[in-house]
């Protein structure tokens, strides 16, 4: 009985624990967003890609990325052409950079796998069935507002950042690292605080050296807890992962289902069409049209090709179609 409370008890401590952090990791991310938050003008975005396209021929530029203070070189090139933007390297550049990046993983992922929509490089957008664009991007933040946006800057982009990205996400320079990222490509979540105030506070000591003075102290339950933690902490991650997979799958699904569906709606529209075409044909007998009703719209091509000819073509088509069925 007592071995079930103290579980029980445990498992109580556990869930607090959980809500607390889960309360507090939602309240960093609001406050966050709210300090990042800014809206770019069309020129500024233009002029950070121009200085970050200029830095593919400096010393700032390595083969796995930036170097360290590459962010403030550009806050202070863009003061110089736009001194009242009052754009910081940190957060407002560096946002900006994630978004960039983000957003131009996306566009090279659809020109390898889009289907039903895809890249027009003469337009500079994403272009096809929106609603099959729409929903490839909901597992990917912050990918549905590409649809028909016209991203004038895309060469420049894929010259700063496309063989990066080529190279993997996770292959950064100096600079880079400075960038916490977010997204698919770019999958780690944001951390709220800086490393060092993620660590407990248990090691603390005095500046006197008086380390148990200075040192709060650890129980037993304390190591459970933490035990504890990290095994939800890990439960909780293969399920992530589980779901992460199950989306993949059902997107697919739904991606093939679509494509079905479209097919099967743009056959029957065509038999629809066949059958009113045929019957207003002249040139036909009411036996010869029963026929090429039969033989022709049991083809979808042949359907397709004789909705499309002129109509004194039509009659010859339906013609060569009936001698070659009764051979």
């Amino acid at each position: 009985m007592k071995i079930c409370l103290l579980i029980q008890d445990l498992v109580c401590a556990l869930m607090r624990n959980f809500q607390l952090r889960k309360t507090k990791s939602k309240e960093a991310k609001l406050t966050s967003k709210k300090r990042d938050k800014r809206t770019w003008t069309a020129e500024e975005e233009r002029l950070l890609i121009d200085i970050l396209h200029n830095m593919n021929d400096s010393s700032w530029k390595v083969d796995t990325g930036h170097k360290s203070g590459y962010l403030t070189y550009i806050e202070k090139e863009m003061a110089k052409v736009l001194p009242h933007a009052d754009l910081k390297a940190d957060p407002h550049i560096r946002s900006k950079v994630k978004i960039l990046k983000k957003q131009l993983s996306y566009v090279l992922e659809i020109m390898q796998n889009g289907s039903g929509f895809g890249w027009d490089d003469e337009k500079k957008m994403v272009t096809g069935d929106r609603e099959t664009y729409m929903g490839w991007a909901k597992s990917r933040e912050g990918a549905g507002p590409l649809y028909m946006k016209h991203m004038v800057n895309f060469d420049k982009l894929c010259e700063v950042y496309a063989t990066d990205l080529a190279k993997g996400g996770s292959a950064k320079g100096p600079g880079e690292e400075e960038i916490v990222e977010d997204g698919s490509t770019i999958d780690a979540q944001p951390t709220s605080k800086p490393a060092k105030e993620n660590l407990p506070e248990l090691n603390d000591t005095s500046p006197s050296g008086g380390s148990r003075h200075g040192r709060k102290r650890t129980y037993p339950d304390d190591e459970a807890l933490e035990s504890g933690l990290a095994s939800v902490s890990n439960t909780i991650a293969k399920f992530l992962e589980a779901e992460q997979e199950n989306a993949k799958t059902m997107n697919g699904l739904q991606r093939a289902f679509m494509h079905e569906s479209h097919v099967h709606e743009q056959t029957s529209a065509n038999r629809t069409k066949l059958l009113d075409i045929l019957q207003n044909l002249k040139g036909l007998t009411t036996e010869e049209v029963v026929m090429a009703i039969r033989v022709i719209g049991g083809d979808a091509g042949k359907t397709e090709l004789f909705i499309n000819l002129r109509d004194d073509y039509k009659v010859v088509f339906v013609r060569q179609e009936l001698d070659a069925a009764k051979k």
